[in-house]
């Protein structure tokens, strides 16, 4: 299953950090966001850093990571859903 490629308006880059994303949270019974700067994410995809910082720009824009600015050295920041809201399994019998 890929989690990062049912938005064809996001560059290439930004979808494999999506899967990245998907790849890292699918199975963690309890996630922990996913946290760092461009080199950070740079370092976890193996995407160069000046290609990465756009992409991230781009997810930051669709409302997939979190931009935490501190200093000059902005943080992205992957936070996980892990909660399902009770009308998403539908009616219950009682």
């Amino acid at each position: 299953m890929s989690y990062g490629y049912e938005s064809t308006n996001l560059s290439d880059t930004a979808r494999e950090i999506k899967q990245y994303i998907y790849d890292s949270t699918i199975y963690e019974k309890s996630p922990e966001p996913l946290k760092g700067d461009a080199s950070w994410w740079a370092d976890q995809t193996g995407i160069p850093e000046e290609e990465i910082i756009p992409a991230l720009e781009e997810l930051v824009a669709s409302n997939t990571l979190i931009k935490q600015e501190d200093d000059s050295n902005p943080v992205y920041i992957y936070v996980p859903m892990t909660v399902v809201s009770p009308e998403l399994h539908g009616p219950t019998q009682e």
